[in-house]
C-alpha cells in the first residue's frame, strides 16, 4: 500500500515504522527521506524487515531496533553497511 504524505510529512513520523513499511511508502523528496528509504532497502535485502527506525542522523546513518529486547540494535551506514551494536 503506497501512501503519499505530501509536503507536510516530517521525518519524525518515520520513527517507529518498520523497514518494510518505510520501503513501501511513497516518500517526499529530500535527503533525510532518501536516507531512511535507502537504509530500509538494505535491511529488507538482509531479512531485517521487522526492524523499526529509532534514529536518523544528519550524516545518513540510521539506528534500527526490534520490539524484542533480545535482538541487538542495528546501525545502517550511508554506504550500506549493517553494524550490530549495543548503545
Amino acid at each position: 500500500m503506497n501512501q503519499d504524505y505530501g509536503s507536510g510529512l516530517s521525518v519524525d513520523e518515520l520513527i517507529g515504522l518498520t523497514a518494510w513499511h518505510i520501503q513501501h511508502l511513497t516518500l517526499p523528496p529530500g535527503d533525510a527521506f532518501e536516507s531512511a528509504s535507502h537504509a530500509a532497502d538494505i535491511l529488507l535485502a538482509n531479512n531485517f524487515d521487522s526492524y523499526m527506525l529509532a534514529e536518523l542522523w544528519a550524516d545518513g546513518h540510521s539506528v534500527w531496533h526490534t520490539s524484542d529486547q533480545e535482538h541487538v540494535p542495528l546501525q545502517v551506514t550511508p554506504d550500506g553497511k549493517i553494524i550490530r551494536s549495543r548503545h
